[in-house]
């Protein structure tokens, strides 16, 4: 995107984050991630991974987040998102990350593909999964502002690890959360299945 488009694109989240969620846990959460998001792209100093990028993507990932299933099955059949079958099919908290990546790509014009990639599997990771979808699902994952999540042991320590041993963490990141859905009897999404596996068949 060019600088103009971004700076436009940051600007009208921003509003529309803070008229969705005036005050509480998601207002925090989302802002609280977007930064992590572009602090973390800022110290990797990668040219394909631009803070403002990383940013943005922080700011639209919870964007349905306060929608009941319900309403985000009707949004997804009346909008045609996009979807996989598998979160069709799980729904839940699946169907919040397509739909805020449809809104990136649908109501403000993003095509950078990294980009909606990392909204989209926010809550699943995948195989392939670049910088940025990495940096995404660290980051919300890992976010203070998470209460049920603070009594994890060791959060603080990958926290610290974040900014410069992100495949670590996001290993790690992604076992946490297929261990806690298997122990609360759910079905595993595959491409979270499939992430894990790789890192796997990675490790020397």
């Amino acid at each position: 995107m060019l600088k103009e488009q971004m700076d436009a694109a940051i600007a009208h989240l921003e509003a529309e984050v803070r008229e969705r969620f005036p005050g509480g846990r998601l207002l925090k959460h989302t802002f609280s991630v977007a930064e992590t998001c572009r602090e973390t792209a800022r110290r990797l100093g990668r040219s394909d991974t631009a803070p403002e990028a990383a940013y943005l993507a922080g700011l639209a990932h919870d964007l349905f987040k306060d929608r009941g299933h319900d309403k985000l099955r009707e949004l997804v059949r009346s909008e045609s998102v996009p979807i996989d079958r598998h979160s069709w099919l799980l729904g839940g908290g699946l169907l919040h990350a397509p739909a805020a990546a449809h809104y990136l790509r649908s109501r403000l014009g993003v095509r950078d593909a990294g980009l909606l990639a990392a909204v989209y599997y926010h809550t699943t990771g995948r195989a392939g999964a670049g910088v940025l979808e990495r940096i995404l699902f660290c980051a919300d994952y890992l976010d203070a502002s998470r209460p049920k999540r603070s009594a994890e042991p060791g959060l603080e320590s990958l926290r610290n690890k974040l900014k410069s041993s992100l495949d670590e963490v996001y290993g790690e990141v992604i076992r946490r959360k297929l261990v806690y859905t298997l122990s609360k009897g759910r079905p595993l999404h595959p491409s979270g299945v499939a992430a894990w596996n790789e890192l796997c068949a990675l490790k020397p």
